[in-house]
């Protein structure tokens, strides 16, 4: 029953995908046929997908199904202004007059962004699902010293409150990749211990970032952010019964300050039941509640019967595998592991990597074996058993819901679109030498259709229907915008050499519009290989990454001379750090 349950979540996705992708270029077409209709213009087809597979010709229009689902066309022939233009029977047309094509070709856009505008309603009614509340402060809750960051003055309990000269209102997720589009410098204003402070660095790379994030090659904080855990409490929930009100910002459990989820989530588990005293902040006071009782999830149990955890929390990708935090309750704590134990074995058998310590500890079950593990420079056999994981609830939603309006999704895709195109310019200049400033935004980074269509899935089949309809939303804004770029296989470019010939009143020279088609419709084919080859390259294993990334080879190919190593190595310097700033 399970698994046919699991076949009916994955057909569903792909059924939302297809739809959902599908309208998007549905309603692009139907912008052209529908203006170039109302204008007397002739359609000789409209197609979803190239490649005809079907098709019935209907008032004079072929409909077709393609079997290539990588967009879709409508035939206008008089918008070409290049040639005669023809019914697919052979006979002649009147060409079109510019008014006529730039309205045919503005149209495609203009539907994606009504229909944008209006599934954008239905988002900002059912929200979307946050990383985290949205904040005006970052508290830095962690810093590592081998970051740029470190290395430019930040530190450990920091606020920033402004990100490059500008105040932000965000979530942790928008705020990294704010710095990941910054061109050049990223630039703080924080607050430390009441004086302001101004911190710039050029980000990099970060070997511990998420691995999506490493395969893009693209930087990520060397810090940590404290996010508030805010809960929303069930109706009749433990959580209710203590006093516990929507929006409270978990503080402590047992006297233990909560910095993270995985520290909430732990406490709750390995309480086994027992009574919880817990503070919570409700607009900026501390506020004790009345004991909280968990509850075994039963449901959740259910899909877990055979997983066993000692409770400790590590970084997976630091190596080697040092304990960041162990579980108050948890077999680790009790054993007597310490947070910055490095675990070297288990029953003897060498520790290489987190997913050897998986594989190691797995089949113990509730078995006890003997872990050995480094401590100050000494080495320790510490012995210990594996609980079996139960997860109970104390009835909080801990999901943030977001509820932007139509208008701020649809400016928000458009400051992205444009920072992301700077960037593009930004590294193709730098490349060329016109520039020394770098940007972190590559081709590489950009996505096609697979790759839409590989993360609509995830988003839907992972994370929530909510966040699957902003997603689709995006996509739809996306797609206008790209469109309206003035290049000459575009919307944009019909557009610009309709505008061009209202305004000088005469076609431009066939000749010259023949040869910049050409020249567009090659580098655009050329991008659609690219992207989806990274498309592609993005689905595979690790292993088989690393063998077809050119990226890869690239980096094998660079030659650098020692002695140039030892000079970089005794230029770096920490930026000093501007106390003059006032907030």
């Amino acid at each position: 029953m399970e698994a046919f349950l699991d076949i009916l979540e994955i057909v569903g996705c792909v059924l939302f995908v297809v739809f959902f992708l599908g309208f998007c270029v549905f309603i692009h077409e139907l912008g052209h046929f529908l203006t170039a209709k109302m204008c007397g213009l002739h359609v000789n087809a409209f197609s979803l997908g190239f490649k005809k597979a079907w098709g019935r010709k209907i008032g004079g229009v072929d409909y077709r199904i393609g079997w290539l689902p990588f967009g879709g066309y409508v035939d206008i022939p008089q918008i070409d202004s290049t040639e005669i233009p023809h019914t697919a029977e052979g006979k002649e047309l009147p060409p079109a007059k510019p008014i006529h094509r730039l309205l045919s070709a503005f149209a495609g856009p203009f539907f994606n962004i009504l229909f944008g505008l209006a599934l954008g309603c239905v988002v900002w009614l059912i929200g979307v699902p946050q990383d985290s509340p949205k904040m005006r402060e970052i508290t830095v809750a962690s810093i590592e010293k081998v970051g740029p960051e470190y290395k430019a003055g930040l530190r450990k309990g920091d606020k920033i409150f402004k990100l490059n000269e500008k105040k932000f209102f965000c979530t942790w997720k928008e705020f990294v990749f704010k710095t990941i589009l910054t061109i050049g410098d990223v630039k703080l204003d924080v607050d430390r211990d009441g004086k302001n402070l101004e911190i710039s660095y050029v980000p990099k790379q970060n070997p511990n970032a998420p691995e999506a994030m490493k395969f893009e090659k693209m930087p990520w904080p060397y810090f940590q952010a404290k996010i508030p855990i805010k809960m929303f409490p069930k109706k009749d929930s433990p959580a209710a019964q203590a006093g516990m009100k929507d929006g409270d910002t978990i503080v402590s459990i047992n006297g233990r300050r909560i910095e993270n989820y995985d520290e909430f989530f732990g406490m709750i588990n390995y309480s086994r039941g027992k009574m919880l005293d817990i503070v919570v902040d409700r607009d900026g006071k501390n506020i004790k509640l009345a004991l909280v009782k968990p509850v075994l999830h039963k449901e959740a149990m259910e899909m877990i019967k055979d997983v066993y955890l000692i409770g400790v929390l590590f970084t997976p990708e630091i190596l080697p595998l040092k304990v960041l935090m162990t579980v108050p309750g948890a077999p680790a704590m009790l054993a007597g592991v310490k947070p910055g134990d490095i675990i070297e074995k288990v029953n003897g058998k060498k520790i290489a990597d987190f997913k050897a310590f998986q594989t190691a500890i797995k089949p113990l079950k509730a078995t006890p074996f003997t872990m050995q593990v480094k401590r100050g420079g000494k080495t320790l056999d510490i012995k210990l058993a594996a609980a079996q994981r139960q997860i109970y609830d104390i009835g909080v939603s801990l999901m943030i819901l977001d509820h932007p309006t139509p208008w701020q999704q649809f400016t928000n895709v458009i400051d992205m679109s444009y920072k992301s195109l700077c960037g593009l310019g930004i590294f193709f200049m730098n490349k060329a030498g016109v520039t020394k400033t770098k940007s972190a935004i590559k081709p590489s980074n950009l996505s096609g259709p697979i790759g839409l269509a590989k993360t609509l899935y995830r988003s839907v089949k992972v994370g929530s229907i909510n966040f699957g309809l902003y997603f689709v939303v995006l996509v739809s804004f996306a797609l206008a915008i790209f469109n309206l770029l003035p290049l000459p296989v575009l919307d944009g470019g019909h557009m610009a050499l309709a505008l061009i010939e209202i305004v000088i009143r005469k076609p431009l020279h066939e000749g010259i519009i023949k040869v910049l088609t050409f020249i567009f419709i090659f580098l655009l084919i050329g991008l659609m290989i690219y992207v989806s080859y990274f498309d592609i390259l993005r689905s595979m294993p690790k292993d088989w990454q690393k063998k077809l990334d050119p990226r890869q080879a690239q980096k094998k190919a660079a030659v650098v001379s020692p002695k140039k190593l030892v000079i970089e190595k005794k230029d770096v310097k920490e930026t000093p750090v501007k106390t003059d700033k006032s907030r």
